[in-house]
């Protein structure tokens, strides 16, 4: 049967996916804006693939037929190849740890502060690390660009640029949580006006959010599978939900069959994904770490008591996705081999009292950061051996959220000062 003929706009789709996949959002919004199609929120190399296996087919016509499974391991090796870095490379190793000395801590400053209106909440790095957006308890959100944020002994910056470059309204209440879509050419924001909005970094202009998902909770966190075609995200209610971006259909993680593999009894705190997205991490006000089954939506693993019976405020994997890392209110940070469920390392040293304080990895997981109440400073800690390094203080009040940036030594810190810092190594 004779194949039909692509189509202008399916040829242009393919463009920008394809343009996205590799960086080029803005170029990619460009082409969208001159050939007047809707932007998508689909970033992939389907377009790379298909001319690679036209030439294939081209330089072996008659030889041989490719089959179903080797197109989806040839898919499976491209995206390793080309959708930035594999799980097993790199990261933190703790089997390794009488091998290592100390991490070395960068001579953090800060580089740039901007202020809300009301408690800085959250904030986010897009996946590139060229962007930062910012969420407030003002209900609004500011979006930085990071190559306008300049090292402080380069003077005062012009006032065209300045590092925020748009903010954000459409929420009702506090902003509680932001995810970038792997593509960074959409913003995610759940707040506590029991909705999930999603916004087009691309419209020139835009201020709203151009689709919203809603329910009868205040949501907390969301997080984008690796292929941008799902959400996970919670609240105030015991069940982890899966949106389906394009159709905005929710589902609900499943329990798993084993002992100990029911639903979370208590709020979430916290939903993440590891990089290949075949695990979903959740935390729980109930005390547990749930890991999820990716495809399934099962339950497979639940770590009880992680915190001593406190509540567990945050979850987060090791770009391996060897390790997840949970915070508690019992304020310790702890490090969690995924596949048995064992502790692996405990750092302390800092004061952990607010439902939604988390830690994060460092770029390149040598190091743990975490916020300290009682210091007003963000604790950070060598990733292997568990050893408080320092602490970096510059908040006049509490550290609400920390996101580190995923290519550079750079991390955001808000906080109930009404300000978000970016700080950064000195460049001297």
């Amino acid at each position: 049967m004779e194949a039909q003929e692509m189509t202008r706009e399916e040829v242009i789709r393919l463009i920008l996916c394809q343009l996205s996949a590799y960086g080029y959002s803005n170029l990619s919004q460009a082409i969208a804006t001159h050939t007047k199609l809707p932007m998508t929120t689909d970033s992939n190399s389907r377009l790379a693939e298909l001319v690679r296996l036209g030439q294939q087919s081209e330089r072996q016509a008659g030889k041989r037929t490719v089959t179903g499974p080797e197109l989806k391991a040839e898919a499976n090796g491209q995206a390793a190849s080309g959708g930035g870095r594999a799980d097993s490379e790199g990261g933190v190793d703790l089997s390794r740890r009488s091998q290592a000395g100390a991490a070395e801590v960068p001579d953090f400053k800060v580089w740039y502060k901007t202020r809300h209106k009301d408690s800085a909440t959250t904030a986010a790095f897009s996946s590139d690390g060229r962007y930062i957006a910012t969420g407030s308890a003002d209900a609004s959100l500011k979006l930085i660009e990071v190559d306008r944020v300049r090292d402080p002994s380069a003077g005062t910056a012009r006032r065209e640029d300045k590092p925020v470059i748009r903010t954000l309204y459409h929420h009702e209440a506090e902003v509680t949580g932001l995810a970038f879509h792997p593509n960074g050419l959409v913003l995610a924001s759940c707040s506590a006006d029991h909705s999930i909005k999603l916004f087009d970094l691309s419209a020139a202009y835009g201020k709203h959010s151009f689709q919203s998902f809603t329910d009868n909770f205040a949501y907390r966190t969301i997080a984008f599978h690796p292929s941008g075609e799902y959400m996970a995200a919670g609240g105030d209610a015991a069940e982890v939900r899966l949106y389906n971006v394009h159709t905005g259909k929710a589902y609900l993680l499943a329990a798993g069959s084993g002992a100990g593999q029911s639903q979370h009894t208590g709020s979430i705190t916290q939903t993440c994904y590891t990089h290949s997205g075949s695990l979903i991490g959740s935390s729980s006000s109930d005390g547990t770490v749930k890991i999820w089954d990716g495809v399934s939506g099962r339950c497979v693993r639940t770590v009880d008591q992680a915190h001593d019976g406190k509540a567990v405020t945050a979850v987060a994997f090791s770009r391996s996705g060897k390790y997840a890392l949970s915070t508690g209110l019992d304020s310790c940070v702890r490090m969690w081999e995924v596949a048995s469920g064992k502790l692996v390392q405990t750092y302390r040293g800092a004061s952990l009292t607010a439902a939604n304080e988390q830690a994060v990895f460092s770029h390149d997981e040598a190091l743990v950061m975490a916020p300290d109440a009682r210091a007003n400073a963000v604790a950070v800690w060598d990733a292997t051996s568990g050893e408080l390094l320092a602490k970096c203080a510059e908040h006049r009040q509490r550290i609400t959220w920390i996101a580190a940036s995923p290519t550079t030594p750079a991390f955001m810190s808000c906080s109930t000062d009404e300000c978000v810092r970016y700080w950064s190594p000195s460049s001297a």
